[in-house]
Parts: C-alpha cells; sequence; structure tokens
C-alpha cells in the first residue's frame, strides 16, 4: 500500500499557470497542447523569477532544461521547490546552474536560507549550454532525489536528519539571478555581461497531478495553517 500511495504523488501533468514575481517584462510562459516553455530573460538591468500559482504536497516536479550560451560568469540559474517566502523559515530543494561552470551542478536543500550544509556539486557530461536535458526533484515523506536525464544523482533521506527534511508546502519555481555577491564571487564569479541578454529555458515542465493543495493566497489564519510542517 505504501509503494501504490508513493506511486501516486509522483504522478505528473504540465504546468498550466505560473505568477511571475518579479520583472513580468524578462518572464514569458508559452502553454501549449503537448509542452509548454518559460523563458527567463537576463539583460543589463536584472533578471526574473516565476513560481507556480499551485502549492503541493510533496511529488515529482521537473523539465526540460537548457542555460544560456556566452560569458554567464557571475549569474545563477536555478529550478526549485521553495515555501512561500513570507513564511519563515523556507523550506526548499533545488538545482543551481553557476554560470562560471557549464559543466557542474548543484543540488541543495534546507529548512532556512542561511544554511548551505547539505549543498552538492555534480560533474555534468555534458555542457548545460548546448542543449536540453531533463531534470527532476521526486520529494516523498521520507526521501528526496535529484535526477537527470532519468538518472538519479543524488538521495537524501529523512532518516539522515529530521529536523533538516523539508516539509512545508512548496511552489515549482525558476529565477535568473546576478550571484557575483556570494561568498565574494567564489561561488559563481564576477558578472561581465559581455554577452547578454542571456535567455533560460526551460520546457516540458512538470508538477504533481495529485499533491496539489487548496488556494493559500490570503492571509487568514485557516490558510495559514498550509503552511505549517506536514504531518508525520
Amino acid at each position: 500500500m505504501a509503494d501504490q500511495e508513493t506511486q501516486k504523488i509522483h504522478q505528473t501533468v504540465l504546468l498550466k499557470e505560473i505568477y511571475v514575481e518579479f520583472n513580468p517584462e524578462s518572464c514569458t510562459h508559452k502553454m501549449e497542447t503537448e509542452t509548454n516553455e518559460i523563458s527567463v530573460v537576463f539583460d543589463e538591468k536584472c533578471g526574473s523569477n516565476w513560481r507556480s500559482k499551485a502549492e503541493y504536497r510533496y511529488g515529482t516536479f521537473g523539465a526540460k532544461i537548457k542555460c544560456p550560451t556566452g560569458d554567464t560568469t557571475g549569474l545563477n540559474f536555478n529550478f526549485r521547490v521553495a515555501s512561500p517566502m513570507h513564511y519563515r523559515p523556507i523550506h526548499s530543494i533545488g538545482f543551481n546552474f553557476l554560470g562560471n561552470n557549464k559543466r557542474s551542478i548543484r543540488t541543495n536543500t534546507y529548512v532556512t536560507a542561511t544554511d548551505n550544509s547539505r549543498e552538492q556539486v555534480h560533474e555534468l557530461n555534458f555542457d548545460c549550454s548546448e542543449g536540453f536535458h531533463d531534470y527532476e526533484i521526486k520529494w516523498s515523506k521520507d526521501l528526496i532525489e535529484w535526477l537527470i536525464d532519468g538518472k538519479v544523482i543524488r538521495r537524501y533521506a529523512r532518516e539522515e536528519n529530521p529536523s533538516k527534511f523539508p516539509r512545508k508546502v512548496m511552489s515549482l519555481r525558476g529565477m535568473v539571478w546576478n550571484a557575483s555577491r556570494v561568498q565574494a564571487g567564489k561561488w559563481a564569479g564576477y558578472y561581465t555581461g559581455k554577452d547578454a541578454p542571456y535567455v533560460y529555458t526551460m520546457k516540458d515542465v512538470r508538477v504533481p497531478s495529485l499533491t496539489e493543495v487548496p488556494d493559500s493566497s490570503d492571509d487568514s489564519e485557516e490558510e495559514w495553517m498550509v503552511y505549517k510542517l506536514l504531518e508525520d
């Protein structure tokens, strides 16, 4: 029965609606019959970020992703799930592409934004700007898996550290931003912008089909409760 329930929460559908939280002029979403595509542009002004309108309790989140070509040093392109920004602490699980190395990717999960102790670096056997590859986050009650092109590259079990395992409802998010100041440039390098504008593209964007939580757009006490930790 447990295996059947796990299979159910990992069923997916194409993402139909997004909300652009910052600089909507730089983010487009094209919804078609069999696929969809989200493009985020970083130019001389700034980047942008989007999130799914719905939030979820567990499930699989994925997309085929292509990072920008050219000198992207200093930029961070991410694909992640995260709890609402206004209900601290923030819980998150994600992939980070750093502009100074297109042949590696970082996975991370945290339950407070200042804790990066679970970040890991993974070498890629391809350049992430040369074509689309499939990236997935599989999140269940007791296990998180990160996959690239169907292959698991990392597993993180709740039993390793229960207090550090994400358990808030989360939305799917994508973002491009200038990360030059992180660790004084040691993380992503220093931005030059000589090949701007940069276009970060995600297509076949997928979200769970059965784990969406009720609309929680207002701040009433009843709605706020969905942001508390999920039941054990």
